[in-house]
């Protein structure tokens, strides 16, 4: 009879519930840092020439990093937005915050950020800056530039950051090899898509998306800013970290201080620090019932639970205990049972 009752279920599930399509970012405050722990104001920091205000205000590297910003020029006004792009990055004293020599930024996250399996080539979390890629023929950006046409020279402005994590705000990891990724890099950030049919900016970017770490900076000469944004193929860019590089399963803070064998008359500024997203992570938690954890209740997971059908559990390290969904060390008609109920369950990009 139970069999009968839950071989039925199935099939009304698989007829009229399909799978859940999830695409574009969600944007959600608490991807990002929440919290500034502290700021220790270094020296070099200037002020905004449209509002002369300083680059000492920390809470602008809390939520999202910058979508549009202003003109460059000087002249224009502050309602004067647009796109933020590989070279026109955030640029405000309301956007970003400096470190500055000697200085020292702490933020903190309201959950640990950790080292899941699924996150896309290990990175774990982003950081989000102030680089730019110089421009070909050396022209600023400005409201009329068009992304099709203005072609980037391969080479960067940046002003790289030494950053740390900790789980504690105690106990620091310091990212400092000489192959290390370092903030305020590579990739500049991108706030939105280039729609090059239309010739129109279109949907936003991914910012707890990391980019292919084997996208380096000279793929992008002679490139057209178009060009370079599809490169990024739906990141927001950013420079990506692993925090299993220090063997920790997860961390809550994160440290940047400026480098101080940098560029000399530069010095790091940060406008976000992301949390990256994946199948399995603090809010795509894998459904009861999928056995191989790829965030989808589905025939997999049934071919999974056939292999292992009627199996006792041998002793703690058993393969078969991923199976065992009941937790009763027994593959049986529970475990069934828990499938059925969730079939289709979804909570990832599910097609």
């Amino acid at each position: 009879m139970i069999f009968v009752k839950q071989t039925t279920t199935f099939a009304v599930l698989f007829l009229f519930f399909p799978a859940a399509v999830l695409n574009a970012y969600d944007y959600d405050p608490n991807d990002f840092a929440t919290q500034v722990v502290s700021y220790t104001q270094g020296t070099g920091v200037t002020f905004d020439i449209l509002n002369f205000q300083l680059y000492n205000d920390p809470t602008t590297a809390l939520d999202r990093p910058s979508q549009q910003t202003t003109s460059h020029d000087g002249y224009s006004s502050e309602s004067n937005d647009i796109p933020v792009n590989p070279v026109h990055p955030a640029w405000r004293s309301y956007q970003i915050v400096t470190v500055g020599k000697g200085g020292e930024l702490i933020l903190a996250f309201d959950h640990p950020i950790a080292d899941d399996k699924n996150n896309p080539y290990g990175i774990d979390f982003i950081i989000f800056g102030n680089a730019r890629i110089y421009t070909a023929d050396g022209n600023p950006w400005s409201s009329d530039s068009d992304p099709e046409i203005v072609t980037v020279a391969g080479t960067m402005f940046e002003e790289p950051g030494i950053v740390s994590v900790s789980q504690d705000g105690i106990t620091w990891y310091d990212y400092n090899d000489v192959n290390s990724p370092m903030a305020d890099s590579f990739a500049p950030t991108v706030g939105y898509k280039w729609d090059d049919t239309n010739d129109v900016w279109a949907d936003e970017l991914d910012p707890t998306k990391p980019i292919e770490p084997n996208f380096v900076l000279s793929q992008t000469a002679g490139k057209t800013v178009a060009q370079v944004i599809e490169m990024y193929n739906g990141s927001a860019g950013g420079t990506g970290f692993d925090i299993g590089v220090f063997g920790l399963d997860w961390i809550q803070y994160v440290r940047i201080e400026d480098d101080p064998a940098g560029p000399p008359g530069r010095t790091t500024e940060i406008d976000a620090v992301a949390d990256v997203s994946c199948c399995g992570d603090y809010k795509h938690p894998f459904p009861e019932g999928d056995i191989n954890d790829d965030c989808r209740v589905n025939t997999t997971d049934f071919y999974i639970l056939g292999q292992y059908w009627l199996y006792e559990i041998q002793s703690p390290d058993d393969p078969a205990q991923i199976a065992d969904l009941y937790d009763d060390d027994t593959i049986n008609f529970f475990d069934l049972d828990i499938i059925t109920e969730n079939w289709l369950q979804c909570t990832w990009e599910c097609e």
